[in-house]
C-alpha cells in the first residue's frame, strides 16, 4: 500500500539561454544540500536531452511538512536568487501521489 502522505513533485524550469556552468554549479549545490534534509526521499535534477534550456527536478518528500521546510530553506532561496533572473518563464509545478 502506498504512503498516502508522501509527495512526488515535478518542477520544470525554462531558462532563457542554455544552462551554463554557473547554473550547473548552482544545481549541484541545491541538490546536495536538499538530499540532506529530513523527509527528502529523493531529489534529482535533469537537463532536457534535446533542449538545454529546460531543467526538470524530480522530488520525493515524506510529507507536506518536509516539502514546506524545503521551500523555506536557505539553500533553495539562494538557488532561486541565483537562477531566477535567467528563467524565461515561471517554474511549472506538478504534484503526484505514488500508486505502489
Amino acid at each position: 500500500m502506498p504512503d498516502s502522505d508522501s509527495i512526488t513533485l515535478l518542477a520544470e524550469l525554462a531558462f532563457a539561454e542554455p544552462v551554463a556552468e554557473a547554473e550547473l554549479l548552482a544545481l549541484a549545490a541545491v541538490v546536495g544540500a536538499t538530499r540532506k534534509e529530513p523527509g527528502c526521499q529523493g531529489y534529482f535534477a535533469h537537463v532536457h536531452a534535446e533542449d538545454p534550456k529546460r531543467v526538470l527536478f524530480y522530488e520525493r518528500w515524506q510529507d507536506q511538512a518536509a516539502l514546506d521546510a524545503h521551500n523555506a530553506s536557505a539553500h533553495l532561496a539562494a538557488f532561486r536568487a541565483q537562477v531566477g533572473p535567467r528563467l524565461a518563464a515561471p517554474t511549472q509545478l506538478s504534484f503526484w501521489r505514488r500508486l505502489d
